[in-house]
């Protein structure tokens, strides 16, 4: 009677999809609602993916996917430019939101795009499950480790020591990310997201009639911008629509924080900051995502120092209240009328003693690019850490508010630079 024997090299090429099978989920990716709103992640993932295809790992470097993707010039400083670092990151979020849909989940091929690296993986969804399992390894695995462990606690004891420690320790950066979400992840209670709730202007019917009269015709006329000489149009074209919308930097920030504390166990409950009451705030510890369009961050942070504001020609800004006369600080920038900039102010806010009577964080930008920066910063652990480290002692005892800057490049944010802090 013959046996048939399975060879780790066999059981790796059962588990790995061969490129027609790969090319086939790509195309159902990429027409996915997750990637339909964002050219830009289309274009990445399938860039990558086509190069891991034809065995060209080599070019799935920065600079390269800087140059072939986005357009940028060999000579750029992607120090300050990040768009394929923050390209890859949006990737990565969409390849987890698409892979939790019916849709996704009834696919056997996955393709992942590590943390870290712009190489993709492709797999079945069925394999590596148990070394996927949290904390536990394959078989083989645990015994080559443990194996490995004896002997080098017998043959070398000091040494073993110090790789143990060396394993087991947090990096000081995780470290005080940590203890800045301490609260947060030893608390019963879910976090409470209270997301900004802009007025947004619809076209009246009139409106739209007009401009449709003027333009060739087009089968979802909300697709395009008006066209309608502006002494045809009044105040009644104009109609204002509540709690309906989330700006795009409110969205990306929620859903960044929310994908962290999902990996640490920990529930939210995202609401618009119109529909929720002081009582609300009194019974959870609550993240405030925006600014001047948040009921509740321009109703708290009168016991704040650094405080959004106006100024007579209704430019926001950020205000260190602290300062006065000719020494007041105070941080804008120059917004183009349609809403872009070049770059940006950020307020993290992390407010243990609050009217409220509980933990009160805020998140929030002058405009929607700091906000999506604020949430890449928040759901961070290197980059919060880093910052957190070089706050006086005792820190996460206290209330604290961090003033950024970051520069923004084709309407995403880069990494940004701390400017005034202040612990209390």
């Amino acid at each position: 009677m013959s046996k048939t024997v399975t060879t780790t090299r066999d059981a790796e090429m059962v588990s790995s999809p061969n490129p027609d099978e790969i090319r086939r989920e790509l195309r159902n990716i990429l027409a996915s609602p997750a990637f339909h709103g964002s050219k830009r992640s289309q274009q990445f993932l399938e860039y990558v993916c086509d190069k891991s295809l034809a065995g060209e790992v080599a070019c799935l470097k920065e600079r390269s996917i800087a140059i072939e993707v986005f357009g940028r010039r060999p000579q750029s400083d992607l120090g300050e430019d990040t768009i394929v670092r923050v390209s890859a990151r949006e990737v990565r979020k969409r390849l987890a939101q698409y892979y939790v849909t019916p849709e996704g989940a009834a696919y056997q091929i996955h393709i992942d795009l590590p943390a870290g690296a712009y190489v993709p993986e492709f797999r079945y969804a069925s394999a590596h499950k148990e070394a996927e399992a949290p904390g536990k390894l394959p078989g083989r695995s645990r015994l080559r480790i443990v194996v490995a462990g004896v002997l080098l606690f017998v043959l070398v004891p000091g040494l073993a020591w110090l790789a143990v420690v060396k394993w087991a320790a947090v990096s000081p950066n995780a470290e005080a990310f940590n203890r800045f979400w301490e609260p947060v992840f030893r608390a019963p209670e879910p976090l409470l997201v209270a997301v900004a709730h802009p007025i947004v202007y619809h076209p009246s019917v009139r409106a739209l009639k007009l401009s449709q009269a003027s333009q060739p015709s087009l089968e979802t006329a909300g697709q395009r911008a008006l066209q309608v000489p502006p002494n045809k149009l009044d105040g009644s074209d104009m109609v204002p629509v509540f709690n309906q919308y989330v700006g795009f930097g409110d969205l990306v920030a929620a859903t960044d924080i929310a994908a962290m504390l999902s990996r640490k166990s920990k529930r939210v409950r995202v609401r618009m900051a119109s529909s929720i009451e002081f009582a609300d705030l009194r019974t959870s510890q609550t993240l405030l995502i925006g600014a001047i369009t948040n009921r509740w961050t321009m109703e708290l942070q009168p016991a704040w120092r650094f405080q959004f504001g106006h100024t007579p020609e209704l430019k926001t800004v950020l205000i260190d209240t602290q300062t006065a006369g000719a020494a007041r600080r105070e941080w804008s920038i120059a917004a183009k009328a349609d809403g872009s900039a070049q770059e940006d102010y950020i307020l993290i806010s992390r407010v243990r003693n609050s009217l409220t009577g509980s933990l009160v964080l805020v998140a929030a930008g002058l405009k929607q690019f700091g906000t999506e920066a604020a949430g890449v910063l928040l759901s961070d652990p290197d980059q919060l850490g880093s910052i957190l480290r070089k706050l006086p002692a005792g820190w996460d005892a206290k209330n604290l508010q961090i003033v950024l800057h970051a520069k923004v490049i084709g309407n995403t944010p880069a990494q940004p630079e701390v400017m005034a802090w202040y612990v209390w």
